[in-house]
């Protein structure tokens, strides 16, 4: 009998004693972004087997990993991207020689026209590893799947993002779309980085800031270093000072019509920091609508029973709401729109189309495990 457990890579989707860390040291611990906690807490969820936490139960030691595990699973996020070192991932991922299990691998490009890219050779080690070490790799979408195929990777399964599987209510779709109808009284708006060189992607953050700033609507936010520093300032346990300029260099990005006042308070009581996916979830219940430029502060709003419309700006985003039937809208055309009540007005959904690939997906999502030999909760 194999008494070894499943290796999943990350967290179990929290950070304990978040308050207590310095900034740089509590994204080291979410890998920057707090999206990464929904995926890896939603991958841990579904199987259903003993397993450890490779970063958080067991350090990162290739011969202890060895040791604990028969098989390491890697909730993914878009890896497969331009101008991105992952040598010290993927060395310890291949140095262990454990059969590989990816789930909702992604590659990133500005857009679908892109087919010329410059990876580093981590990449081309991590796509080598996808051929090699993989039974068959949960993949986001049709556009990272034909990328791998041009790289003779042809093992690949589309699921989109674990995350789609985190709510396993029999009425969960149904009471979604009983709220989608209801008048909109409070709205989650999740942004994305404030200096972005596409002037309209700032645009439409912008937008997103006004409407929270005149109604009742709060501003989540997963990453931006500087952003989440300026954010937890007065937090005792940051040790670094934030630079004065930071204040204004974001207030003009992002809320060019406040006042350095106004900017403050704006950031005191509507922005959100979460790291706990229970508590994500739970805060995202309380509100009737979500709209936003991240996929998981979307998506947690979604799975907690709370409608969303997901704004995107480019191939990541783009390719994971088409793949799983999402509400979706591009960052241009929402800047053409006056309302949130008109954005949902816009968009032309239908959840008979969404439940229908949910079911697709999630049947796929289950032949990868099944056929990796892990055992999972989906009936």
């Amino acid at each position: 009998m194999n008494d070894k457990k499943i290796g999943i890579v990350g967290t179990h989707g929290r950070v304990d004693d978040c308050c207590f860390y310095d900034t740089e040291v509590l994204l080291s611990k979410v890998g920057q972004n707090t999206g990464n906690l929904l995926f890896q807490y939603a991958v841990t969820k579904a199987i259903d087997e003993d397993k450890v936490i490779i970063g958080t139960d067991i350090p990162w030691d290739v011969e202890l990993v060895k040791k604990t595990c028969r098989l390491i699973v890697i909730p993914s996020a878009n890896f497969i991207r331009e101008n991105f070192d992952f040598s010290g991932f993927v060395d310890f991922l291949d140095n262990t020689g454990l059969p590989l299990v990816f789930l909702g691998l992604g590659a990133q490009a500005k857009d679908y026209d892109q087919t010329t890219f410059n990876f580093h050779p981590s990449i081309e080690k991590l796509i080598r590893l996808v051929k090699e070490r993989c039974v068959v790799a949960g993949l986001r979408g049709e556009f990272t799947k034909k990328l791998l195929e041009r790289y003779g990777v042809t093992n690949t399964e589309v699921i989109g993002c674990p995350t789609n599987f985190i709510n396993r209510n029999e009425n969960f779709i149904s009471n979604l779309e009983r709220k989608w109808d209801r008048e909109i009284l409070s709205f989650v708006a999740t942004g994305d980085e404030p200096w972005p060189s596409d002037l309209s992607k700032r645009d439409a953050e912008r937008q997103m800031i006004d409407w929270i700033d005149s109604g009742a609507g709060i501003y989540l936010q997963q990453s931006v270093a500087p952003f989440i520093k300026y954010a937890r300032q007065n937090n005792p346990n940051q040790q670094e000072s934030v630079p004065e300029h930071h204040e204004e260099s974001l207030r003009m990005a992002i809320a060019p019509n406040m006042s350095t006042k106004e900017f403050r308070a704006f950031v005191a009581t509507k922005m959100r920091l979460y790291y706990s996916v229970d508590q994500w979830l739970e805060d995202s219940a309380r509100f009737d609508f979500s709209i936003g430029l991240r996929l998981h502060g979307n998506m947690a709003a979604w799975q907690s029973g709370t409608p969303a419309i997901w704004i995107y700006h480019d191939s990541r985003t783009r390719e994971l709401a088409e793949t799983m039937a999402l509400p979706h809208i591009s960052h241009n055309d929402f800047l053409n729109v006056n309302s949130l009540a008109e954005l949902r007005h816009n968009i032309k959904f239908d959840f008979s189309d969404y439940s229908a690939r949910r079911h697709q997906l999630l049947d796929r999502y289950k032949n990868i495990l099944q056929g990796a030999g892990i055992s999972h909760v989906f009936n």
